[in-house]
């Protein structure tokens, strides 16, 4: 492993294999994915910003439900070469996903994809594809209350998505410390929360957020659990 931090800037996208591919794809666009494109044996699903995929879909090699691993944004080429300096890491290859670009893949220590994506073409950003409130309402707040004797009132519908914010996922108890250790060196990530059990004392999980220096950025991207 070659040591040298690599600076991500946002999440890119997640995968996941699923047993059941219509079943979780129904879900997905129900909970309010849509889909975006059909690779090979990959469905892409996306929201309405400016990501051009966000959540990728495989069937299952072994009739289990996994996890792939998440995928990170650089903003430029030698932080790419960064990832593929790690050791293990594939070379630097031109991505077909939506968008394009150029992506690097590292293996954590529990085998989940760790990938970096450069030079990703992004989508306008074109709002929810539908307005789920009925009607137009001034919103009241905790001070100030414009909206008096009317009701806000919204259609039964998926939720339109926005963006990729953050993922979890579980890890052996054994490898629960070099998990996060591994991610808080390989990447710009800093603890921002951990829960703490007592009666071990140890954290059973670990809140990261992407340390952008004096940039406000979002509380946690990555949540990291310790499983027994």
């Amino acid at each position: 492993m070659a040591g040298v931090q690599v600076r991500a800037t946002r999440l890119a996208h997640v995968v996941y294999q699923h047993v059941d591919i219509d079943k979780a794809l129904a879900f997905l666009i129900d909970f309010g994915f849509v889909e975006v494109e059909r690779k090979g044996a990959r469905i892409y699903l996306g929201g309405y910003g400016e990501q051009p995929f966000l959540y990728v879909l495989e069937r299952s090699p072994d009739g289990e439900k996994h996890f792939g691993g998440g995928y990170w944004v650089v903003d430029s080429m030698e932080e790419l070469k960064k990832a593929a300096s790690y050791t293990g890491a594939m070379p630097i290859e031109d991505s077909d996903a939506p968008g394009g670009g150029k992506v690097v893949v590292i293996k954590d220590p529990n085998g989940f994809d760790c990938g970096f994506v450069y030079g990703q073409k992004l989508q306008e950003r074109c709002g929810p594809a539908t307005t789920l409130q009925v009607n137009e309402s001034a919103l009241n707040t905790v001070d100030e209350k414009p909206r008096k004797g009317s009701f806000r009132r919204f259609k039964k519908a998926p939720s339109p998505i926005h963006k990729l914010g953050h993922y979890g996922y579980g890890v052996p108890a054994s490898k629960f410390e070099s998990t996060y250790s591994w991610y808080m060196s390989v990447l710009n990530l800093k603890l921002s929360d951990t829960i703490f059990d007592k009666v071990t004392g140890k954290d059973e999980s670990c809140f990261f957020h992407i340390d952008l220096g004096p940039e406000y950025t979002d509380h946690h991207v990555d949540v990291t659990n310790r499983d027994e």
